[in-house]
This record gives structure tokens, sequence and C-alpha cells, in this order.
């Protein structure tokens, strides 16, 4: 096998908001995809993995260092890497993954024509089947509950768009915001008693 250096072979950037296992495994299949399709990190690629640790801060600085480095390729993951990697280049290519929606985000400017240096994967639930399944399986259920965190573009899309089904069939709901993950347990305990699923 040849040897590269450094320099010679393409630099890819992953930025990860913060460690959580389904972010995790986004990029463990990114790599996974990157290898099946011949390319390996210290052989013909070279992969500089840095995580946020949940602070816009130290996500803000890595940006600024991929910017510096002159990466060939970003991989953002979540919908916060994606933007503050946006806000950072107009010329590097970003693809993003665990993304919601990337038109509602402003990482693109429709999903057919992305207009700008960002593309990806997006992670949008089928919301109008999760919400039969509601009557399928509970037929009794009147009020739904619904626990989002309140200051997330993804999840206010999605609980927009749960409300306006959960009103399709005739119910009603009931919700419930958090900040972090330590409000949930709180949050639950006086959801429940207000809704029936």
């Amino acid at each position: 096998a040849t040897l590269h250096a450094e320099n010679d072979i393409p630099k890819i950037g992953i930025i990860q908001i913060i460690e959580h296992a389904a972010l995790d495994a986004a990029r463990e299949g990114f790599l996974e995809a990157l290898k099946e399709n011949g390319f390996e990190d210290g052989k013909n690629i070279m992969i500089d993995y840095r995580n946020a640790q949940g602070n816009p801060d130290i996500l803000s600085s890595i940006a600024d260092h991929f910017v510096g480095q002159e990466v060939d390729l970003v991989l953002a993951i979540a919908t916060s890497a994606a933007q503050t990697m946006a806000g950072k280049t107009e010329t590097i290519p970003i693809l993003g993954t665990a993304i919601t929606d990337y038109v509602d985000a402003r990482l693109v400017e429709s999903n057919e024509k992305p207009g700008y240096n960002v593309s990806g994967t997006t992670d949008m639930n089928p919301i109008k089947d999760q919400i039969a399944l509601i009557q399928r399986f509970v037929p009794e259920a009147k009020t739904v509950g619904l626990i989002y965190t309140g200051s997330e573009i993804n999840s206010q899309l999605q609980a927009t768009i749960a409300k306006e089904e959960i009103e399709a069939l005739g119910m009603a709901w009931t919700e419930v915001t958090v900040n972090n993950s330590n409000d949930v347990q709180q949050a639950m305990l006086s959801l429940v008693g207000g809704c029936d699923v």
C-alpha cells in the first residue's frame, strides 16, 4: 500500500453537538459507508472527529478549526452542528445527518435544490402514521400528551405536525416542554395526569 503524506489525502471533519447513542450511530454509519466504498481513516482519508459536549461555544470553536484547517468535507451531526458550520463557510461542502428539516433550519433553499453548500439525510419521523397507531392501540384515548425540547427547531416542527394530526383524528393534546434531560422526569410526572397516551 502507498503511504500518503497527511496533506495529500482528503480531510473530513466530523462535528457532533453531543454524545448520544443515536448521534453516535449516525457517525458510525457514515464511517462504515466510507469504509464500504474503500475510504479508510489514515489510509486514503483523514478523519478529524470533534464533539462539542453540548456546549455552543465549543461547537463554534470546532467549526472555526475546520475552516482554518481547510477540510475537504464536513459531516455535521444534528441541526445545531450543521447551522454552526454553515454559518462559518459557504465553500466547504457540509453533509448533515440527524436533522429533521433542512428548510425549516434554513440550511437549504429546498430539499430538491439545496442551493447552498449543505446537503444530507433527514431523520423526519412518519408522524401521521405514529399518531394513527394511537387510535389503533388505544382506541379509547381522548387526549395525547406531548413532551419535547421547546428550544429545538426540530422538536417544535414535529410537535406542530403531531398536534395537527391529533386534532385531525378528533383527539385533544396537552404538552410539556423541557430544556434539558434533567427536566424530563418532573415534566413527565406533570404530563401523565392530564393525558391518556
